[in-house]
């Protein structure tokens, strides 16, 4: 699970922290960073090796790009993406670490349901 501190920075005003607070208490941090993940192997499945959030993004219709792109850093937390290095129309491009594709690859990642993925973002 990603740590509160990592939601808000230092100087943001109380709020930031009240709002970082209430997303991990009432669960929907969680849900956001499954649907991200769900979504992100969903994207991949067509033989892509990296993406970006904004990519993640167009690709998800109703997705909005800062809830993906906000919890790509979480999923980078949890040792789930890394960065490539590399940047594409102007965002950084993101792969699944090599562990969690051998994961993937088992089927031991649960797709979504039959629904567009991360629909409800």
């Amino acid at each position: 699970m990603t740590e509160l501190k990592t939601l808000f920075h230092r100087n943001d005003p109380e709020t930031s922290e009240m709002a970082a607070d209430k997303l991990v208490k009432n669960g929907e941090l969680n849900r956001q960073e499954r649907q991200v993940w769900n979504s992100i192997i969903w994207f991949l499945s067509d033989g892509s090796k990296d993406f970006t959030a904004r990519e993640l993004a167009d690709w998800c219709p109703g997705d909005h790009y800062f809830t993906i792109q906000r919890r790509l850093s979480g999923l980078r937390n949890h040792d789930k993406i890394e960065r490539t290095g590399e940047k594409r129309n102007g965002c950084m491009v993101w792969k699944i670490i090599e562990r969690e594709q051998k994961e993937v690859c088992r089927g031991r990642v649960v797709p979504p349901p039959a629904t567009t993925p991360a629909a409800s973002l």
